[in-house]
């Protein structure tokens, strides 16, 4: 029989050390939880960057008429939608990996370029998922504050590179504060980090953006000689969140193989293929979802503002904003009321709140709440 030698430290093996010390994931309430106490209550959902506009209606029959045939696999390959996406970006189609959400491209981004001892850069605050990307591999986090404009500090950032790092994140516009950067920043960053980086440009409010009249980065991106992707998703300027499609434009064929290295083989389902697809298609109705999200962003800043708050500049979907007291009252006597919003967890922020850009009635219906709650 084969001995074992004794561990006296008591201590599981499983999960592995870096996992275990991981908070457990948060639990954003839902409809049910509020209704449940309260079936009467009218309910707003201004907490998770959701459209309050569904998706295309030419996407939804695709969604349906791709149920009849759910018996099949999808395609592994995603041709079709890799095709289009090709198509309007430039972006070879074999350097275009599909993913389950932008989520499983960030996951993957820390996999395949972290071992332990490794730096993993990162602004903050942004995405908390950045972060785990560093801990569940063994990395090391180095993290760098916003501007005060809500922006990543592109400077700052190159200044934090160092020849451990391997993976740093930059996001535009950034979650939560909504600010983008120029394309003279984001070409300042790929030509500032060391090659031996991959550097990600989170663009999941991509859309947001451009309809803004921001501009798009890709063509500044290419210019880095050492590896990069960026990140773009289904779920905000489509109203698609709920079927989970993100999408990797790789800088080279090496790094695309990589992602495609780390994804399990079916990971985007038939129904979500053809749902993408239809509404990557349909740019009239792209433009009015982000027309309308422009038209009650605005008002939703400048009824905050006439409330006292103070919020950053924004492009994307949401506004965070700095009230006068602690945040999480704001968010609990809120949501007694029905009106979900969130919050920033990140030190010195306490006083924040990120509120998603919703229909008129949930602007009105949010202001209105807001305004009796700051009263008590």
């Amino acid at each position: 029989m084969a001995e074992f030698s004794a561990d006296n430290s008591n201590e599981p093996t499983i999960p592995k050390p870096a996992l275990r010390a991981l908070p457990s994931p948060g639990r954003p309430p839902v409809e049910a939880d509020i209704a449940r106490d309260n079936p009467d209550l009218v309910i707003r959902r201004m907490n998770l960057n959701e459209s309050p506009i569904q998706p295309s209606p030419k996407s939804i029959v695709a969604m349906q008429e791709a149920c009849t045939r759910v018996n099949r696999y999808p395609d592994p390959q995603w041709r079709e939608l890799t095709a289009a996406i090709s198509e309007e970006t430039g972006i070879p189609q074999h350097r275009i990996v599909m993913g389950n959400g932008s989520d499983e491209a960030i996951v993957s981004a820390g996999r395949l370029s972290v071992s332990p001892g490794d730096e993993v850069l990162v602004p903050v605050p942004s995405f908390p998922s950045y972060n785990n990307a560093a801990a569940v591999n063994g990395g090391t986090l180095v993290t760098v504050p916003l501007k005060a404009d809500g922006s990543n500090d592109v400077d700052a950032m190159i200044a934090a590179a160092t020849d451990r790092t391997r993976l740093v994140f930059a996001a535009s516009p950034n979650n939560p504060t909504g600010n983008v950067l120029t394309s003279e920043e984001v070409e300042r960053l790929a030509l500032g980090i060391p090659d031996t980086t991959l550097l990600v440009l989170d663009e999941a409010y991509y859309e947001f953006g451009i309809h803004d009249g921001g501009e798009d980065h890709l063509a500044v991106m290419a210019k880095r000689t050492g590896p990069w992707a960026v990140f773009r998703t289904f779920s905000k300027a489509y109203g698609l969140a709920g079927i989970r499609v993100g999408y990797i434009l790789a800088g080279s064929d090496e790094i695309a193989n990589a992602f495609q290295k780390m994804r399990s083989v079916f990971n985007v389902n038939a129904v979500a293929q053809a749902g993408a697809l239809a509404a990557w298609h349909d740019k009239d109705h792209r433009h009015m979802l982000l027309e309308k999200t422009r038209i009650e962003r605005e008002r939703l800043v400048a009824g905050l503002t006439a409330l006292g708050a103070e919020p950053f500049p924004t492009v994307a979907n949401f506004v965070t904003a700095k009230m006068d007291r602690p945040a999480a009252d704001i968010v609990a006597a809120l949501l007694k009321k029905g009106v979900m919003i969130g919050r920033l967890m990140h030190p010195g922020y306490e006083n924040y709140i990120r509120v998603t850009v919703g229909s008129d009635e949930d602007t009105d219906g949010f202001l209105a709440a807001l305004k009796d709650v700051l009263a008590s």
